[in-house]
């Protein structure tokens, strides 16, 4: 390999990480919830809002609240 092809490829290889990296940055994840009583949890689990009557609504990375 030349050096000319050998930075291509490091450029190739180099973007497609980024973009890959970007991909999973992106994805939907939950960060929270809100719970029955108003108060909010950082909770993402079984037993979040447990002493607060319960899970009202899961919070997400995108800055929606899904019912469970």
């Amino acid at each position: 390999m030349n050096k000319l092809n050998k930075v291509l490829a490091m450029v190739v290889l180099t973007s497609m990480l980024a973009i890959s990296g970007l991909k999973a940055q992106s994805e939907r994840h939950r960060v929270g919830a809100m719970c029955n009583d108003g108060t909010e949890s950082s909770a993402t689990g079984s037993g979040a809002c447990s002493h607060h009557g319960g899970v009202h609504c899961w919070e997400y990375s995108d800055g929606t609240c899904t019912k469970p």
